[in-house]
């Protein structure tokens, strides 16, 4: 038998007491141990853990506990003063010491403001791979210009890369055969003398770009494989602790999504949105909810992002409720985002910018019985441009309400469910202002007397 400690479980995390510091993580399931990834002063992988030189390393390191933590693919941080394993097109490279904040440390440089400089290195057979670098520009000047990585790399002039643009945004995109294709972008903060870690993740298809908290993702299958680099374009800078870790199985649910937002209600549809959830490597699905009363829930649209979505709703609903939840690639879901919820509106398009209510109409009172249930009659309210529709609700079962009835006049027939019930009427203007009448029990009609 197998004991615990010797079980590693799906998601290859190790103990607390294992994982490294947040710059060596990289927003995977798997997390590395500190045997295999040890940080240093800046919070990048690097010291005995990482191997040094543009070193491709092998196999796996076991944490205090047994249980074995998935290496990196490979490390360089140049604090062995060499590029050893990197091959270099334009720019000025070198490896030199750095010093920020008193503190030196030697890095790989670019000192040239020249196009397309660019530092290759690692294994042209990788796949499924997160990169990362801390880079720090100190010459970023205007929108041509950028600060980046490379990853599946299949030459100098075809690949996916991440930069920092002079223009203060994260691209994300594609090279190929020389012709740039934006994927994605965020703005962000282009810091010049300081160090930000770029981090970017490639599962299948899932692109996942990260600077700081600003986040950028695509799908694009035009390269399967390849290498990874850094870059520079009409710009100088620094990069340090570069780390190239395997991927792991996707266990992270999404984020819960915000609450949805009503955009517009029309006779019979509502259109919404809401905002979005976020993950570690990409939502792709958002599965949005609705019911018509307190407990019901169904499966309503499955969508692949938070665009504006128009919605029917039932013509005898009271309200409407929404929920939404997001779905990854790998099949995980988070939670129910809060509800919102939609009164059943007129049956007439709303006219106007009136916002004086009507009166509120007077009680519904039973006062005969037809075939097709009770008719019930109330005074009519009165409105300054007058009243357009009365909505009947009828309240059965505890919990259940339904608009039984829109009618123009002030009477209408509604059919008894059985046991306590009880009704009340709302009425509407051409602008949508609404009031509502009291609260009564609907009950038959007072039974005659009997003629003597």
């Amino acid at each position: 038998m197998v004991s615990d400690l010797a079980v590693v479980s799906d998601a290859a995390v190790v103990s607390d007491a294992a994982v490294v510091g947040e710059a060596a993580v990289v927003g995977e399931a798997a997390v590395v141990g500190e045997a295999a990834v040890v940080s240093d002063g800046k919070g990048g992988a690097g010291g005995e853990g990482v191997a040094g030189g543009g070193v491709v390393v092998d196999g796996g390191a076991v944490t205090d506990t047994g249980v074995v933590a998935v290496a990196p693919l490979f490390g360089d941080d140049f604090e062995d003063g060499d590029a050893v394993g990197w091959s270099t097109v334009g720019g000025q490279w070198s490896v030199g010491g750095d010093t920020v904040g008193g503190d030196t440390t030697k890095a790989y440089r670019q000192r040239s403001g020249s196009a397309l400089a660019s530092a290759r290195s690692g294994d042209p057979n990788w796949t499924d791979y997160t990169v990362s670098t801390e880079v720090r520009p100190t010459a970023l000047g205007n929108s041509r210009s950028s600060i980046g990585l490379l990853a599946r790399v299949q030459s100098t002039t075809s690949h996916y890369y991440l930069n920092l643009r002079g223009n203060s945004q994260l691209e994300l995109g594609k090279l190929v055969s020389g012709r740039a294709t934006v994927l994605a972008s965020a703005p962000v903060t282009a810091a010049i003398g300081g160090w930000q870690t770029l981090r970017l993740a490639l599962r299948g298809d899932r692109l996942v770009g990260q600077l700081g908290s600003a986040t950028v993702t695509a799908t694009d299958g035009q390269f399967g494989q390849g290498r990874i680099g850094l870059s520079t374009s009409y710009a100088t800078g620094w990069f340090d602790n570069v780390l190239v870790e395997p991927s792991a199985p996707d266990i992270q649910p999404p984020t819960v999504p915000g609450r949805p937002q009503v955009l517009s209600v029309v006779p019979g549809a509502v259109t919404i949105t809401w905002p979005a959830s976020t993950d570690d490597v990409g939502v792709t699905q958002y599965y949005v909810y609705q019911g018509d009363q307190f407990y019901s829930q169904y499966l309503a649209r499955v969508v692949p992002d938070n665009a504006p979505l128009t919605l029917q709703l039932s013509p005898t609903a009271a309200q409407t409720h929404f929920s939404v939840t997001a779905r990854d690639a790998a099949g995980n879901t988070s939670g129910f985002s809060a509800r919102t919820s939609v009164r059943q509106p007129p049956s007439f398009p709303r006219s106007g910018d009136n916002t004086v209510a009507p009166s509120p109409p007077g009680a519904p009172v039973v006062t005969a019985v037809t075939p097709n249930g009770y008719l019930v009659a109330w005074e009519p309210a009165t409105d300054d441009i007058g009243v357009v529709e009365y909505h009947v609700y009828h309240v059965f079962a505890v919990d259940e309400i339904r608009v039984e009835a829109k009618v123009s006049t002030n009477t209408a027939v509604i059919a008894p469910r059985g046991g306590y019930e009880t009704i009340y009427v709302v009425a509407y203007d051409a602008s949508w202002n609404a009031s509502s009448s009291p609260t009564v029990q609907l009950l038959p009609p007072p039974t005659p007397p009997a003629a003597r």
